[in-house]
């Protein structure tokens, strides 16, 4: 019979993405037999998470070190500010960053799996069409992974886009990128011909 502590621990594991209960349990086991200098370490990381800034543009969180309120690449002035990639999740922004071929700027629409699900992440389209409204935008690259739901998420964010903004191009690097695969798992070639052979 687990203790109380440990039963607290892994109802909360149980929450993370892709844990179910035998994975929660094992973390909470291996967690409670850590040494003292390690658990603390994990510790102190996961209290530093408060000090994470989401970015007001992109929604990428960053450290904040001087009260900005956008990320380092939004910040970056030599970015292209005309074109806008939207993409699920931050290891999806990541992979396209680590390609080198894209310099642009991003949008985090939040991942499709849930999105239809979730209002907080459907505020996020809002917010976007807001941003699309102040900024000069004349291509948005739809980087969604492309799986069913991804695709169901791309045919809403065309429709809306296109209703407020008839003469903003939408492009997907759909090319290359086989259905289901997620861009995270892409190698950086296929990342770079996906993004270089996008098509409207």
């Amino acid at each position: 019979m687990f203790s109380n502590i440990l039963k607290q621990l892994i109802s909360q594991l149980i929450k993370w993405p892709g844990v179910g209960s035998r994975v929660a349990t094992r973390y909470a086991l291996y967690l409670a037999h850590l040494d003292p200098k390690e658990r603390e370490t994990i510790i102190c990381s996961i209290e530093a998470l408060g000090k994470l800034k989401l970015c007001n543009f992109c929604y990428y969180p960053f450290d904040v070190s001087n009260q900005e309120l956008l990320c380092p690449i939004c910040r970056d002035q030599q970015r292209q500010k005309q074109i806008l990639c939207i993409v699920e999740k931050e290891t999806d922004l990541n992979a396209i960053e680590e390609t080198g071929s894209y310099r642009g700027r991003y949008f985090i629409i939040g991942p499709a799996s849930i999105w239809f699900e979730t209002e907080n992440l459907k505020d996020r389209a809002k917010r976007l069409i807001d941003l699309l409204k102040k900024e000069e935008i004349v291509e948005i690259i739809l980087a969604i992974n492309p799986t069913t739901e991804g695709m169901a998420l791309v045919d809403y964010l065309k429709k809306i886009i296109h209703r407020y903004f008839p003469d903003i191009k939408t492009t997907t690097p759909r090319q290359g990128l086989p259905r289901g695969a997620e861009l995270e798992y892409a190698d950086t070639e296929t990342l770079k011909s996906a993004l270089r052979e996008r098509s409207d």
